[in-house]
């Protein structure tokens, strides 16, 4: 869902203000509630990582539109490939409701599990460097059997397992993950992630940036005040700047 209507540039720095002091597993996120991508009655905490990422996947389509300049570094050779890749094609389609539980059966080892929430990506990065896959499912199971029916934490089960799991889980939230295939010339082929909370929290600060040096300016130029040069057009603005000589 994005927004309904575009939002102002005066509204896009006050969310953007606000998710710069939030902790940065929360701050793409915030930009759904603040900049009006999200029902009022729609907890940020209680959606599904699909369900936010697919939210922010269109409201970065929205605010930047669906092209997105991407580098991958090659594996194999070391070079960078330079890509376009078009969102529009990428955008996953949002599920609705609660987080869905899913049983795994993996190596004697029977695993029922709901899909992480956003709430449960917060808990995992305040244990910082010290968290673990294991923590994250810790969080989200419902019950582990043993293949002799011994009732099992999380903690207990071997890494295949736990990889196993999570990957059910991400298969089972569309839009968790979405990936890209990228070849080098050199032959080499692999599979890249795409992060849409990092890029479009990314892509909002360079355009704070950019709008923020424009309005700078322009007072400079002009001793107009801040609210009076955000309420004109990126396109006024421009012709200013140019007449000044910026």
């Amino acid at each position: 869902m994005a927004p309904s209507t575009a939002p102002t540039a005066a509204a896009l720095l006050a969310a953007w203000e606000a998710g710069a002091g939030a902790a940065a597993v929360d701050r793409a996120p915030s930009l759904l509630r603040s900049l009006g991508a999200l029902p009022s009655d729609v907890s940020v905490e209680r959606l599904t990582v699909g369900q936010c990422d697919a939210r922010l996947f269109a409201l970065r389509r929205g605010l930047f539109g669906d092209a997105l300049d991407a580098v991958s570094t090659c594996p194999a050779c070391g070079t960078e490939i330079q890509m376009v890749v078009p969102l529009d094609q990428l955008q996953p389609q949002p599920s609705e409701g609660p987080a869905p539980t899913i049983t795994v059966s993996h190596g004697g080892y029977t695993v029922a599990c709901r899909v992480p929430l956003n709430e449960d990506l917060r808990a995992l990065a305040q244990r910082g460097e010290d968290a673990r896959l294991e923590d994250l499912l810790d969080r989200c199971v419902v019950n582990v059997r043993a293949a002799d029916g011994r009732a099992l934490a999380a903690g207990e089960l071997p890494q295949d397992t736990v990889r196993t799991v999570a990957d059910a889980l991400a298969a089972n939230d569309p839009g968790a993950q979405t990936a890209i295939a990228v070849r080098c010339p050199c032959g080499a082929e692999w599979i890249d992630e795409l992060d849409i909370r990092a890029i479009t929290w990314a892509d909002l600060t360079a355009w704070v940036g950019r709008t923020l040096t424009e309005v700078h300016q322009l007072a400079r130029a002009y001793g107009w005040s801040e609210a009076d040069i955000l309420a004109m057009s990126a396109t006024r603005r421009r012709w200013y700047l140019e007449a000044a000589g910026w």
